[in-house]
């Protein structure tokens, strides 16, 4: 099996997907019951599913940098990334209040939040892979260009190229995230994969045909 470096992101993220799910259940029954055991094993939950995001989160950041798209696939790239950087940090932030503090009905509600949000950001995941085929050999990218882009996880360059790519693709995401909420740059509308979201963006006035919309592309 040759498993490519950008491949790595969809190996790693089925853990924080399936631990986000468990964590708040378990959250949730320890604050409803007091049990303290429960209580030790929610806390523990909420901070390995922050390693585990955070894990499969370098490997994402990594992974935009070595795959092909279009603009309206970077779109939901952009939106997929961004979403998950949020949840990443809530859930550190809320591993760290649980350090010092009991589970409550206020963590549990974040929790099922967080899973909402996380939801979501899967789907757009799901989105791009099997409506548009990011990522997908033999589809986007093949032959020597696979190569160069995304290289064997087994070589010796994969190492440095996951940093280097991960760097790379955080620069990337805040970089887009400055454009777009200064409002120099706008998203498709379609990429937010909800309809009602489509119809608000759209009725919005679009840049003028003067104004340059520099879109920033991985490197």
């Amino acid at each position: 099996m040759d498993m490519r470096v950008h491949e790595l992101h969809p190996t790693l993220i089925h853990a924080p997907l399936a631990l986000l799910p468990s964590t708040v259940v378990v959250d949730l029954t320890a604050a409803l019951t007091g049990n303290k055991k429960l209580d030790d094993a929610a806390r523990t939950l909420w901070w390995t599913t922050a390693a585990s995001g955070l894990l499969a989160g370098f490997a994402g950041m990594a992974a935009s940098q070595e795959v092909k798209a279009d603009r309206h696939s970077r779109d939901m790239m952009f939106l997929h990334g961004l979403g998950n950087v949020g949840l990443v940090l809530g859930a550190f932030g809320v591993a760290v209040w649980r350090t010092g503090h009991r589970s409550s009905l206020v963590s549990g509600l974040v929790g099922l939040g967080a899973f909402a949000m996380a939801a979501y950001t899967g789907w757009l995941g799901g989105e791009m892979v099997y409506t548009h085929g990011v990522g997908v050999k033999e589809l986007t990218m093949k032959g020597e260009e696979l190569d160069q882009l995304s290289p064997s996880l087994a070589s010796r360059q994969a190492p440095v190229r996951l940093l280097r790519d991960a760097v790379k693709g955080l620069g990337w995401l805040l970089g887009r995230a400055r454009q777009v909420f200064s409002g120099r740059e706008q998203l498709d509308p379609s990429a937010f994969g909800v309809k009602a979201v489509e119809q608000k963006l759209e009725q919005q006035p679009t840049a003028e045909s003067g104004e340059s919309r520099p879109e920033l592309r991985p490197v």
